[in-house]
């Protein structure tokens, strides 16, 4: 009897224990499938609005439910309305936020009243708006024309999209189809394509960022993006893949479309690549908003060395509105390494594409040991200036460590099939493709026996690094590097293991060999405000 009872419980246990293991799985695939859904569809949403939360708000402001004084409260980026945390549910009955989608052949004004910048103008008789305090007059959230409430009946009730007309993807220029409610859980639509506009030199913009990367806030300038442009345009891809959205340029593969890519030279490259693999068509041509810690490809472009949150929005679409398309040289670089699994010999290769630079040795250790402790403790890392402190910091202890010491007794480089021998007792190699190295260092220089450098001939430059104490001083313009010469072609025979890295991603590799040849030219916008 005994025995039979200790049975019994063993079977009910067991059976708890199944029945609880096969809700968690299945629960488990239903999350997956919907986190897969979300990351390759766009959804429409004109209903439910974006609310970050403002801690702290800076000039007057009313909530637009209950018209009573905000000192911080939520903010919708993209319809610019401002509520009470009790204000939120009402809202939703009240406002439609910025229309996505929309069938209408003549877009009409979408307004909001109140709560507009102090230094606001009525479009029609040029005097101040909003100067009363209350929720008074309107402001487009299209156009961002901005009216007196006497004013309005003098404006077309047809909206023209005002200033950046030429960047906004317009409502009924947007396809879109009934989504899988049964994976949501709700109704809705999905983008489909774009279909042609009308307006005169037409070039779509969309604006991508990562909101978990780096420290720079991302998130609060996408939101401010939304201000001006359509929603659908601002894509966070830590949400929705870059190969998604750029499906969308295949849809109209004649229009030059802009990319405008918020992050540091790593997302630039992502974007890149994808673009190459994705886009058969006319490609799209990629700007900066420069948010990581190098930015050496932003320089170049001259869209500035590093923003932040409290970046102009407005002022960076203008300058988009007279950038310049330039070609911009792009490598492959494919590593093939022999390695023997339990005595079995395997060959492994990995392929990448490279813009601004490839290296071995010290520096690419540096960069090595900076991110695999950022990856431990990314709340470290949050501020531009203090990761160059800790990119000084590794470079300080590499300076007496010394581990890639010898390096030109352990690598085979070859240019243009010619071997490069006599090498210097150096500690790292980098082929360069742009001017500006290390966060803004004109490594290469000009002069009479040096030869040109620029980012559209077919050619990278190669040049040896002797220390990391090297690199210091090239920095502050105290020393040179070692000049090995320009080539079509660049391959590389580790003979140990190195630390590499490519657009500032760093791995370790070896004993490989590096092959780096042209692979094409991407389109990409310089900005020419500043000539």
């Amino acid at each position: 009897m005994r025995i039979r009872v200790l049975t019994d419980d063993n079977w009910s246990i067991a059976l708890f224990c199944s029945i609880v293991t096969g809700f968690i799985v299945i629960v488990s695939c239903l999350t997956r499938r919907r986190r897969r859904y979300f990351s390759h569809h766009r959804l429409v949403d004109d209903v439910h609005h974006l609310w970050p939360f403002d801690e702290y708000l800076i000039q007057p402001t009313l909530c637009n439910v209950c018209s009573s004084t905000l000192l911080s409260g939520f903010h919708c980026s993209s319809c610019g309305i401002y509520l009470h945390e009790r204000c939120v549910r009402p809202a939703r009955r009240l406002y439609h936020c910025k229309h996505m989608t929309g069938s209408q052949e003549q877009i009409q004004h979408q307004w909001t009243r109140g709560n507009l910048p102090l230094d606001s103008e009525c479009i029609i008789c040029r005097r101040p708006c909003g100067a009363e305090p209350r929720l008074c007059d309107y402001r487009c959230i299209w156009c961002q024309r901005i009216v007196h409430d006497s004013c309005m009946r003098a404006l077309p009730s047809q909206c023209d999209f005002g200033e950046f007309q030429r960047l906004i993807i317009p409502p009924n220029a947007v396809v879109s189809r009934t989504g899988n409610k049964k994976i949501v859980g709700y109704a809705h639509s999905v983008i489909e394509r774009i279909l042609p506009c009308s307006i005169d030199g037409w070039c779509p913009l969309l604006v991508i960022g990562n909101r978990k990367s780096g420290g720079a806030n991302t998130d609060i300038v996408l939101n401010s993006f939304r201000t001006y442009l359509n929603s659908l345009q601002v894509i966070d891809i830590s949400t929705i893949t870059p190969d998604s959205i750029l499906e969308w340029c295949n849809s109209l593969p004649t229009v030059g479309f802009y990319i405008l890519v918020c992050g540091g030279d790593g997302t630039v490259n992502w974007i890149l690549e994808t673009i190459e693999n994705t886009t058969p068509g006319l490609k799209p041509a990629v700007g900066i908003l420069p948010m990581g810690t190098g930015n050496d490809l932003a320089r170049i472009l001259q869209w500035g060395y590093g923003e932040d949150s409290a970046v102009d929005v407005s002022t960076y679409l203008k300058k988009f509105l007279t950038a310049e398309v330039v070609a911009l040289d792009r490598w492959s670089v494919d590593i093939t390494a022999n390695a023997r699994h339990f005595g079995v010999a395997k060959t492994t290769a990995r392929h990448m594409r490279m813009s601004n630079y490839f290296s071995v040795g010290c520096d690419a250790l540096v960069t090595l040991n900076f991110h695999r402790r950022r990856d431990k403790i990314p709340e470290f890392f949050a501020s531009r200036f203090v990761n160059k402190l800790h990119y000084f910091h590794y470079g300080t202890v590499d300076t007496f460590l010394k581990e890639c010491k010898d390096l030109q007794n352990n690598v085979i480089l070859e240019m243009d099939g010619r071997v490069i021998e006599n090498l210097p007792a150096l500690e790292g190699i980098c082929i360069l493709n742009i001017p500006s190295w290390g966060a803004g260092v004109r490594v290469w220089g000009a002069g009479e026996n040096i030869p040109v450098q620029k980012i559209d001939d077919g050619l990278v430059e190669v040049f040896g690094i002797y220390s990391s104490f090297h690199i210091a001083q090239m920095q502050v313009g105290l020393a040179d590097p070692f000049r090995i010469g320009q080539a079509r072609r660049v391959t590389l025979t580790l003979k140990r293991r190195f630390p590499c890295q490519c657009d500032g991603e760093p791995f370790e590799e070896g004993p490989c060999i590096v092959d780096i040849e042209h692979f094409s030219q991407a389109r990409m916008l310089m900005n020419t405000a500043n000539k």
